[in-house]
C-alpha cells in the first residue's frame, strides 16, 4: 500500500507540473500575440478581443484534452483493479459475470467528451453476448449480421455504422479482443457522438493491457 500510494503522489504531481508548466507557456504565448495582433490592426480594440477569446478557447479545449491524456492511463488501472481482484479470487466464475462487469466498467470510466461511451456488449462464444443493461436490440442486430464471425477477421477497432436505440442514434464501434494469437470474441460499443481516430488508440489499450488477459483467465477456468 506504501508503494501505491508513493506511485499516486508521483503521478498527481506530474500532472500538476505539466498543468503548471501548460498554463505558464499559454499565458507566455499570448502576450506576442496580442502583440501582432495590435500591429496589424492599430487604433482598433475589435480584433484584439476576438482573437483573445478565440485563444482562450482554444488554450481550454487543448488544456481539456491534455488533463484527460494523463488522467486515463494510471487511473484506468487502480479503476480497473477490482475487476482483476475478483478474478483472482474466484469472485467471477464465468464470462456472463465478466461481461457484465467489464460492461458496467467501460461505460462507467469512459465518460470523457471526446471519448464518451454510452452503452457496451461482450460477444464470445463462450458466453453469447452479454452486457450489464437491455441491448437486445443491438445484439440481436449484431448476431443477424453474424458479427462473431466477421469479428475474427479484424485487427483493430472499426466503426460499424448507426444503430438505434429508442429515440437516440449511436455510432456503433466494434472492437475486437485477441489474446496473443487467439481471438476471444469483441466487444460492441455504442456512442451519440463519433470516436476520432486518435481516440481510438485509447479503446485498443485498453484491450490489449486490460481485457484480453482477463478474458482468457476465465476462459480456461470455465473449460
Amino acid at each position: 500500500m506504501i508503494s501505491r500510494r508513493s506511485y499516486s503522489m508521483v503521478y498527481n504531481l506530474q500532472r500538476i507540473i505539466l498543468l503548471v508548466f501548460y498554463t505558464i507557456s499559454m499565458i507566455a504565448l499570448s502576450i506576442p500575440l496580442a502583440g501582432l495582433v495590435t500591429t496589424l490592426f492599430p487604433d482598433h480594440l475589435y480584433p484584439l478581443v476576438v482573437t483573445l477569446l478565440l485563444y482562450m478557447v482554444g488554450v481550454v479545449v487543448l488544456g481539456g484534452v491534455i488533463h484527460t491524456i494523463s488522467y486515463i492511463p494510471f487511473n484506468l488501472a487502480s479503476a480497473f483493479d477490482p475487476i482483476k481482484n475478483a478474478i483472482a479470487s474466484g469472485e467471477i466464475e464465468s464470462m456472463e459475470e465478466l461481461g457484465k462487469r467489464i460492461t458496467k466498467f467501460t461505460v462507467g470510466f469512459f465518460d470523457f467528451s471526446f471519448l464518451d461511451i454510452d452503452h457496451a456488449f461482450i460477444h464470445t462464444e463462450q458466453s453469447g453476448a452479454v452486457s450489464h443493461e437491455d441491448l437486445s436490440e443491438a445484439i440481436r442486430a449484431m448476431e443477424e449480421f453474424g458479427m462473431l464471425e466477421k469479428s475474427k477477421t479484424l485487427e483493430e477497432i472499426i466503426r460499424a455504422g448507426r444503430i438505434a436505440r429508442g429515440e437516440k442514434e449511436y455510432h456503433l464501434y466494434i472492437l475486437p479482443i485477441v489474446f496473443g494469437e487467439h481471438w476471444l470474441g469483441y466487444m460492441g460499443l455504442l456512442s451519440q457522438r463519433r470516436i476520432c481516430r486518435f481516440s481510438q488508440r485509447f479503446l485498443m489499450e485498453y484491450e490489449n493491457n486490460f481485457l484480453d488477459d482477463q478474458l482468457m483467465h476465465v476462459i480456461q477456468r470455465t473449460r
